[in-house]
């Protein structure tokens, strides 16, 4: 199997996985009315779809549309298996990524656990489906980073502190919030008014180290202790046990994180 990685001038390759064949044939005719998708194999169980992976000749496989409740092996551990395959692969056989496909919503924090780019419901809309290819090309074919030289980095910023300003290293920062138009910095032990929109913070902060996780939000990346469902597909950011704190990562910004942090199941609390 080619281990060549998709690019923008290659469309990605497809597996559809259902045991279901009305459900395989509709959502491949879906994908063929997609811009830069190609369906290279189906498979109606995961044991069938494995041996589609493991193959040494044919295209590699760079998205698998992959059903839950299924005979033998279901969807959930079949995703499980190719988080292990790809720790085991290194770069020559990348593994695949996956959107699950399915028609209940009760699995979406496990599917964040095994690091699916997408979760669709049954019945697929067309429009819902393009966003999830769109989304899993943004993660399988990331565009070239822009130069160090030309990022800006904030590495302090000043905050009002009791009606003097006061200089905070960002690394001190657990999370910003807007609050009324306001944005506060807080930390382990207090809260400060900034001058700054969360857009300046956004853009001037440090990539790898910050992450807007909600439209009012932004959290460091480092001081996330765990990853709570808050319901209707959104999970909370746990930055402090012990105090209770955290921010809000809403359900667009998800499979955005999921790319950034390797969570494993383990670490979502149920």
């Amino acid at each position: 199997m080619t281990s060549e990685n998709p690019t923008p001038s290659r469309p990605l390759n497809l597996l559809i996985v259902d045991d279901e064949e009305p459900a395989r044939e509709e959502l491949r005719w879906l994908l063929e009315q997609c811009d830069g998708a190609r369906v290279v194999g189906t498979a109606a169980s995961a044991e069938a779809a494995l041996k589609v992976l493991d193959a040494g000749d044919g295209p590699a496989i760079d998205l698998v549309f992959l059903d839950i409740n299924m005979p033998g092996i279901d969807g959930m551990r079949l995703a499980e298996s190719l988080q292990k395959m790809g720790a085991q692969r290194g770069t020559r056989r990348p593994r695949p990524g996956v959107i699950f496909v399915t028609a209940y919503d009760h699995y979406a924090v496990d599917a964040f656990g095994v690091d699916a780019i997408d979760y669709l419901l049954k019945p697929v809309r067309l429009a819902r489906l393009q966003k999830a290819l769109e989304r899993a090309r943004a993660l399988l074919q990331p565009a070239p980073s822009e130069p160090a030289a030309q990022e800006t980095i904030l590495e302090r910023i000043s905050v009002e502190d009791h009606g003097v300003y006061r200089v905070l290293p960002v690394d001190e920062i657990l999370y910003f919030e807007s609050d009324g138009g306001v944005v506060v910095a807080a930390t382990l032990t207090e809260r400060f008014i900034t001058d700054f929109s969360l857009k300046f913070l956004e853009e001037n902060l440090s990539p790898r180290a910050f992450f807007r996780c909600h439209r009012s939000y932004i959290v460091r990346l480092d001081a996330i202790e765990s990853i709570a469902p808050w319901g209707a597909g959104t999970y909370r950011l746990i930055v402090s046990r012990e105090r209770d704190l955290g921010a809000p990562l809403s359900r667009s910004r998800a499979a955005e994180l999921k790319s950034r942090i390797p969570w494993s199941a383990r670490a979502i609390d149920g």
